[in-house]
């Protein structure tokens, strides 16, 4: 059989053709959506896993993030400025020792309209230490009374155990106390600084401590309440070292006063030439407390003072309910000025499950509907997956004195570089529950 020039030519080029593979295609230029994550707790602290979602609630990527690794999430096809929706999923399970009963808390916080390339750090920044202090006094005819800031009270000085005290303390590096005795209206005070062992004991001959003649400073608070709050001499911000200054820790269970003005006292250091310089250049004050009186509502603040104020702002803005048609909604009217408007549904059972989203607010009613559950976590939680919360939503103002917005403190709350971020900002939070 006999093939014409042409034939043979065609089926040359064929063969050729047929035998090549299929071009490699080049890696799109656009990454798309990237979310970056670090995640420093051990597997055994908690269970994460971290899922993006648009404005219409739809799950876009999701992923469970390994204890003491990194991860990302990305969505391809989504354009480097669109934005989605973030929720950091917290799994930590209780097992009660003897009783084989498991106890499960799942908390999820979601962050609304993230752009790309953030970086979601997830790490515990509890820089305090704790030291067992014990103390014995001696040289006095009456103990009156003794403070020990931040510390904890597990024997307290009397006479039937020769005054000898023994306290937990908190702190970074540095503790003091004060003392009432004799009858002496002036409180004596001794400071330990550099502290870094577990236990301090100290035997203490009352005659020998100084005297501070310094008054009070009185800071008066926007209401009468059990109020809780942390006062620290700031030494260095950078270190996070303080001085503490507050009141005594309150054991669990026992009576807490109502009051609505604080008395500051602090160390008062002496040289030959009278009184020096405080070993701190100024003042962090956290207080929280819960208006109990109708209409009332729940107060936070944490700020730095360069001298302490005769007292504590009070939130010009204000938060008002408004009607949920769907359980998986969450819902306020926001009233006047502030930064971020943080809204939480809770259900108390087995497992306890708290969400809370982070979102910007808005002159008159803001509406946010949580984002579908991803199948795996919905798989194991059914009252997840069902939105079994309460008729309850917790809202929230916070304003931030010291900062340029919203986008601004959701970056630094997800970067988590620095535990005083909040405080550097001038923090301000008005709490209600409609």
């Amino acid at each position: 059989m006999r093939f014409s020039l042409t034939a043979l030519i065609a089926l040359s080029v064929f063969l050729l053709t047929s035998c090549e593979k299929e071009p490699v295609p080049n890696p799109p230029a656009n990454p798309g959506f990237v979310l970056h994550i670090n995640n420093e707790f051990g597997p055994l602290e908690a269970e994460y896993a971290v899922f993006l979602s648009d404005a219409q609630g739809k799950i876009r990527a999701y992923r469970a993030v390994a204890g003491q690794d990194t991860a990302r999430l990305t969505i391809p096809e989504a354009a480097t400025t669109d934005r989605f929706d973030c929720t950091i999923t917290r799994i930590t399970t209780i097992d009660a020792p003897g009783s084989g009963i498991k106890d499960t808390s799942i908390t999820l916080t979601t962050y609304t309209s993230l752009p790309s390339g953030e970086t979601v750090n997830l790490r515990n920044w509890n820089y305090q230490q704790t030291t067992d202090l014990f103390l014995s006094f001696a040289g006095m005819t009456t103990f009156d009374s003794i403070i020990v800031p931040d510390g904890l009270t597990f024997v307290r000085p009397q006479a039937a155990n020769n005054y000898s005290g023994h306290y937990q303390v908190l702190h970074t590096g540095n503790i003091w106390f004060r003392i009432l005795a004799d009858g002496d209206p002036h409180w004596r005070y001794l400071t330990f600084n550099n502290v870094s062992n577990p236990t301090l004991t100290a035997p203490i001959q009352v005659g020998q401590l100084p005297l501070t003649f310094v008054p009070p400073t009185q800071v008066t608070l926007p209401f009468s309440a059990a109020w809780q709050y942390k006062l620290d001499g700031v030494i260095d911000s950078s270190k996070r070292q303080f001085l503490p200054l507050g009141d005594l820790r309150r054991a669990p269970g026992g009576a807490v006063p109502v009051y609505n003005t604080l008395s500051m006292f602090e160390p008062v250091l002496t040289d030959d030439f009278g009184p020096a310089p405080r070993p701190y250049s100024s003042f962090r004050l956290r207080t929280s407390g819960e208006d109990g009186s109708p209409g009332g509502y729940n107060y936070t603040s944490d700020r730095f003072y360069k001298k302490l104020p005769a007292s504590l702002p009070t939130p010009d803005f204000d938060l008002a309910p408004t009607i949920l048609s769907d359980k998986s909604l969450v819902a306020v009217q926001c009233v006047g000025q502030f930064e971020v408007l943080a809204l939480t549904r809770v259900r108390n059972g087995t497992p306890n499950i708290t969400w809370e989203v982070y979102t910007r607010p808005a002159n008159g009613t803001v509406t946010y509907g949580l984002p579908d559950v991803p199948a795996a976590l919905g798989s194991r939680f059914p009252a997840l997956k069902n939105y079994d919360f309460g008729d309850l939503v917790r809202v929230r103002a916070e304003r931030y004195e010291q900062s340029s917005g919203y986008e601004s403190i959701i970056h630094q709350r997800l970067l988590n570089a620095d535990p005083l971020w909040q405080a550097k900002a001038g923090y301000l939070g008005r709490e209600e529950v409609y």
